[in-house]
């Protein structure tokens, strides 16, 4: 932000966060029957499990 990186460890570490947090959301909303709200936290909790192991990569290849 403002020119600066995010380093990839916090990127990943928020993105995984991110993850676990939808896919609580997700179970959550499973468990009362709300199909929209199931879908819609599921995606997102989809998008950050893969936008982590992206910046996982980004992490390891650091050298």
């Amino acid at each position: 932000m403002f020119g600066r990186r995010v380093p990839p460890n916090v990127v990943f570490l928020l993105s995984l966060l991110l993850a676990v947090v939808c896919g609580f959301i997700a179970f959550r909303a499973y468990s009362i029957h709300n199909m929209l709200a199931t879908a819609i936290a599921g995606i997102f909790a989809v998008w950050f499990a893969v936008d982590a192991v992206r910046s996982f990569s980004w992490v390891k290849r650091k050298p």
